[in-house]
């Protein structure tokens, strides 16, 4: 439970010179609770860098300690859209901070506001040309591994990300209009993929929208197994999405050498359930 008028006290004694007394304290702010980022606002003007060096370990602990109890709450939900949606919210929660001043559901119904003022009478196309034309958001190939690029909220910020992020930004602002627009679990690379006047359109949103219209990817299909064509064609669980862009994060944070935040997502996709349609 959170005790904000012990907090600055707490802060002035956090590099005190005696072991004991910095034990204590860190024993004290570990119990504080999820509201501790927010109230050391109020005291910014005593936190220097090595209070704040050895603040982030607790800030660590208590934003792990909200992701285990929060993740389920996207299982409860039974809209396909609703599932992706609060999964990436809690995500971005996470890596930016539970206080954080950004809210992934106002930002895409921003961007959904300004596409439907700029073209009011657009298609699924348009809006692909909107994102990653116009806006310029595109693939991050420099820094392909960063655990942020599963974080929706720094790829529109940024203008990049995964496949997948990108995938599913356009797929959620795509449902707020109404539009097809569904991901395409493509090994290695995932896709968009549009229902267009009864036409299958593929989207790579990692390389700036490139458009592949149903006739292209069939005749490169021609020779490809069976099971490739499947993934193409048929539904995608939000299930299997989700436990992509867990996968995508367990990868990435291992290459950061982040050993807690590998083992935390690790454990979170293994205890995941797994459902296919």
């Amino acid at each position: 439970m959170s005790e904000k008028h012990k907090l600055q006290y707490l802060i002035e004694l956090i590099d005190d010179s005696t072991e004991e007394v910095r034990t204590e304290v860190l024993k004290e702010l570990n119990k504080y609770g999820t509201s501790l980022e927010q109230d050391l606002l109020s005291y910014s003007d005593i936190l220097n860098t090595e209070r704040m060096n050895l603040l982030q370990p607790v800030i660590n602990s208590i934003r792990q300690k909200w992701l285990i109890n929060t993740w389920e709450s996207w299982q409860n939900l039974n809209d396909y859209y609703d599932r992706i949606e609060s999964v990436l919210s809690i995500i971005a929660k996470y890596q930016y901070g539970i206080h954080n001043k950004y809210d992934l559901t106002r930002i895409l119904d921003f961007i959904t506001e300004d596409f439907m003022n700029r073209t009011p009478y657009g298609d699924e196309l348009d809006l692909a040309y909107f994102l990653f034309k116009e806006k310029g958001i595109s693939g991050s190939k420099e820094d392909y591994y960063n655990p942020l690029n599963s974080n929706a909220v720094y790829a529109i910020k940024e203008k990049k990300g995964l496949p997948i992020t990108l995938s599913l930004i356009f797929i959620l602002i795509g449902n707020r209009l109404g539009y097809k627009v569904f991901g395409c679990n493509f090994p290695g690379h995932f896709l968009a993929k549009v229902d267009l006047d009864d036409e299958i359109i593929l989207v790579d949103c990692f390389n700036n929208g490139k458009i592949i219209y149903e006739e292209e990817f069939n005749s490169l299909l021609n020779n490809s197994h069976e099971s490739v064509r499947k993934i193409i064609y048929d539904d995608i669980h939000p299930d299997v999405i989700i436990k992509r862009i867990l996968n995508n994060l367990v990868t990435a944070y291992s290459y950061a050498n982040d050993s807690q935040n590998h083992k935390l997502f690790s454990d979170l996709n293994n205890n995941t359930p797994y459902k296919s349609l």
